[in-house]
């Protein structure tokens, strides 16, 4: 420790050396040494320029420094994301003096706090992961729209090219005198003499396709700028603030940065700015035929809109969706995670994401699905679904980056892409899923002719629609406590595999990207978020389609029997041959009675590899790797040691399982397996490492888990039956490869009250400050409680010891009575009652007096 103090100290005084830190940088084509702006406001350039203080700033920063240093060596926490930086450099605009910070290819201008004007528009060092992270996303968005752009249209989303008849004017007016219409579409166009006023753009992006970006929420602007700066095909970029102070940094960063070619400065609600982006107003087009003549402004939506506010992001989610062009990409930020991932505020959990947290290690991913689920139903309504690029859980919040389309028919499967979670929470913590709706699909599908066959080739496939069966009881079948409700919450992939790939092979190498300062952990995090997607299955040798008669479908025929089946002949002409007779019907009836006695028999849960103690209704496209376990979890119910990452999901490979880590939590395995052999393996593991004795009783979880019931229906004392000779927890088997070189997986906090800033506030103080201020009055009332707790057990020590003498005295009182009654009541030496006092030296007392006595102490 004193090493470290030394060379901290050293580092310092080398920094004290060069006093000079303050630079004088200019905007281009203006004046050298001091900067001149446009002005913006009054209130913003009426502040007193601060007096010169390079020397001061750089012992400050070095002080800084210094205690950085010394407080993460302390507490010996890893920090990637938040290192000790060098002393930022200075610019003087407009006689004030500002602070250059940094990030990406963007500078911002960060206000005065030193004898200048403070204001509430704030940097946010802790999400710089979370900008380096969605600069990557875009760039690796922005590079698939592009080359979709060069395919025919809707050939890249697997449909054709529709033709849309459109309105034709004769303009051979002179003929006929009057307009021949073919109206066929609602929406007015412009006349052929009214030119359509479209967006100012440079000379440098008139041969670059359109592509708009919405910073919704922009505070300083930063984003903004950087999706100007490194992202080479954006051509308009809105920065969007409510806060008049903040647009006013955003036009002074912006032209900073010389950008004002790109970026566009608007001050408005997001909410509205995004509603009428969507439905734009009429303007007035008069014509001498009809003065009173409007025309449709057409609208200009954005091709990805960026939502990163203070808490939740749903109240900005409806019209964002609307405001998106199809195909778009939506960024949304969720900070509230004490909300989406926590059981302390289910009330509040349903009013702003419609539905409820669960109870669990894995409450961070349920929250995550909650929030798709949120934003998919309210898209659904629209007529819009989502595709999930990248959903991540990072720190403190939820980040996912969503492509938004426009089909019908995709919007149908969002009853079979939800579920509803039933979690043990209370006991072992082993969860059922309880589908909404399910999604079979109709391989081949015998209602259409031999020639619509044809005709349609190159077809979606049929799908068949319905309503899930419920599971069981709410009983765990493992420890037998109660399980909670929580959901509806997203059930298919959180990820796209084949976009992940995109960044890890395209994006990472190029030169922009190699030069984030979080670049490790981009890389770190998209690779387990690679692994949590299972596999495809290997291609079987029996998908070949046989010939003969086949079905319509390939579910069992209903138990009503009033289904058409079609039968198909050996020729394959796909010609319906005859309805079933009623005898045919009645056997019909009959398999499927048997077929639902039979099922009802087996248990509700699928016990084979490609479920997670799923129902039996498990739609096809779900996913199955849906939530994650730990094994110290597991270990802590039923009383045991915990197995190593490694053991444990080499005895789980072992048996045939695919196995990943999850991105939301260090020590988390995602497996396929279903719970029976999950505590199976638990069980195989209390055999090589017993249980203490007398630390699992019959009251407790763990007990039913490990002396299972038999079939006579007592308890196993001991696992003797049970066979464990297929499970080996082979570590070398279980060791995942190893990290790639400069790749971090599970980020650290690197301080205390590592989380959100605090508000903006209205106070005169930065948000930082606000932070540090905050966390001073925390520090401030956890001692105030620790001081009142300790005087209240003191307390509670004065009153027991004196109750215990009240009650020693009350003891010794009676006794001494109790001594004297008996004294009184047996005379000494012949002597009468009368005179029982007198060996004493006291006077005599008569048995009158005696009995008022005991009567005034028994009253």
């Amino acid at each position: 420790m004193a090493r470290r103090k030394a060379r901290a100290a050293r580092r310092a005084a080398a920094l004290h050396t060069n006093p000079d830190s303050a630079v004088d940088i200019s905007l281009p084509d203006a004046p050298a040494t001091t900067t001149s702006l446009p002005p913006i406001a009054p209130q913003s350039m009426a502040s007193e320029p601060p007096p010169p203080g390079g020397q001061a700033q750089a012992r400050q920063e070095a002080q800084q420094q210094q205690q950085a240093t010394t407080t993460t060596n302390s507490k010996k926490r890893k920090s990637t994301d938040a290192q000790p930086a060098p002393p930022l450099e200075t610019t003087i605009i407009n006689g004030i003096t500002y602070k250059i910070q940094p990030e990406g290819r963007a500078k911002i201008l960060l206000p005065p706090v030193e004898g200048g004007n403070t204001t509430e528009v704030f940097y946010n060092y802790i999400q710089k992961f979370n900008r380096d992270l969605t600069m990557t996303v875009t760039r690796g968005f922005g590079e698939i729209l592009e080359a979709e752009r060069k395919t025919p249209k809707r050939q890249h989303r697997g449909g054709v090219k529709h033709k849309k008849r459109q309105k034709v004017i004769d303009t051979n007016l002179e003929a006929n005198g009057t307009e021949q219409v073919d109206i066929d579409m609602a929406e007015p166009t412009a006349q052929e003499d009214e030119a359509i006023p479209q967006p100012p753009t440079d000379n440098n992006n008139n041969e670059k396709p359109r592509f708009a970006v919405l910073d919704a929420l922009s505070a300083t602007g930063l984003r903004a700028l950087r999706y100007a700066k490194e992202l080479p095909f954006v051509t308009h970029v809105t920065a969007n603030d409510m806060s008049p102070t903040a647009v006013e940094y955003i036009y002074r960063n912006v032209q900073f940065n010389d950008l004002t070619h790109i970026i566009t400065p608007n001050h408005d609600n997001a909410t509205g700015h995004m509603y009428r982006t969507a439905f734009p107003n009429y303007i007035p087009s008069p014509t001498p035929e009809n003065p009173f003549k409007m025309r449709l402004v057409p609208p200009q939506k954005y091709h990805v809109i960026d939502l990163d506010p203070y808490g939740s992001a749903t109240q900005f989610i409806d019209s964002a969706l609307q405001a998106l062009e199809d195909g778009g990409l939506l960024s949304v930020t969720c900070t509230d995670a004490a909300i989406f991932a926590s059981t302390s505020y289910p009330e509040k959990t349903f009013a702003t994401y419609g539905g409820l947290p669960a109870k669990g290690d894995f409450s961070h991913e349920t929250g995550l699905r909650m929030v798709l689920m949120s934003i998919a139903t309210t898209a659904a309504k629209y007529g819009l679904y989502i595709e999930p690029l990248l959903s991540l859980s990072i720190d403190y919040y939820c980040r996912v980056f969503i492509r938004v389309r426009k089909s019908a028919e995709n919007v149908k499967k969002l009853s079979s892409k939800g579920m509803v979670l039933l979690n043990c929470g209370a006991g072992c913590g082993a969860w059922k899923v309880q589908e909404l709706g399910t999604l079979r699909v109709r391989e081949h599908d015998k209602r259409r002719n031999k020639q619509q066959q044809q005709r349609n080739a190159n077809d979606i496939p049929s799908y068949k629609y319905g309503v899930s069966q419920a599971v069981e009881s709410g009983r765990c079948g493992h420890c037998g406590f109660k399980m909670h409700v929580a959901g509806p919450m997203w059930s298919d992939e959180i990820h796209s595999a084949g976009f992940i790939n995109h960044l890890l092979s395209n994006v990472l190498e190029q030169e922009t990207v190699k030069e984030y300062e979080t670049l490790g952990r981009v890389s770190g995090m998209l690779k387990l978020a690679l692994g949590e997607l299972m596999p495809p299955p290997p291609p079987r040798e029996d998908d070949a389609p046989t010939a003969g008669i086949e079905l319509a479908a390939a579910e069992p025929a209903p138990a009503n029997g009033q289904a058409v089946v079609a039968v198909i002949n050996a020729e394959g002409d796909g010609e319906l041959n005859h309805r079933p007779s009623l005898k045919r019907k009645l056997k019909q009836r009959e398999d499927a009675t048997e077929k639902e006695a039979k099922e009802d028999d087996d248990d509700d849960v699928t016990k084979t590899p490609g479920s997670t103690s799923f129902s039996r209704n498990r739609n096809p496209t779900a996913d199955p790797l849906a939530l994650f376990i730990m094994p110290t979890q597991l270990a802590r119910v039923i009383h045991c040691t915990a197995p190593s990452v490694s053991a444990f999901r080499g005895a789980l490979i072992g048996l045939g399982y695919h196995v990943t880590k999850s991105h939301c939590r260090a020590g988390s395995l995602k497996t396929n397996a279903p719970w029976d052999q999950i505590w199976r393996v638990m069980r195989a593991w209390v055999k090589i490492h017993p249980v203490k004795e007398g630390s699992v009783t019959p009251g407790m979880a763990g007990y039913k888990i490990l002396y299972p019931t038999v079939p006579g229906g007592e308890q196993e004392e001991e696992n003797e039956e049970e066979d464990f000779g297929d499970i080996k927890f082979d570590e070398a088997l279980g060791r995942e490869k190893e990290k790639g070189k400069g790749d971090v997986l599970y980020q650290q906090n690197p301080g205390a009250y590592w989380g959100p800033m605090a508000k903006a506030s209205k106070k005169g103080l930065t948000a930082e400050e606000s932070s540090k201020l905050g966390n001073a009055e925390k520090d401030k009332r956890r001692r105030e409680e620790r001081a009142k707790r300790q005087l209240e057990r003191e307390k509670e020590g004065r009153e027991e010891q004196i109750s215990k003498r009240k009650k020693r005295g009350s003891e010794f009182a009676d006794e001494l009575v109790e001594e004297v009654k008996e004294e009184l009541s047996c005379p000494v030496n012949g002597g009468s009652r009368e005179s029982d006092g007198a060996q004493y030296g006291l006077a005599a007392i008569s048995a009158s007096e005696i009995e008022r006595l005991e009567e005034e102490m028994n009253a």
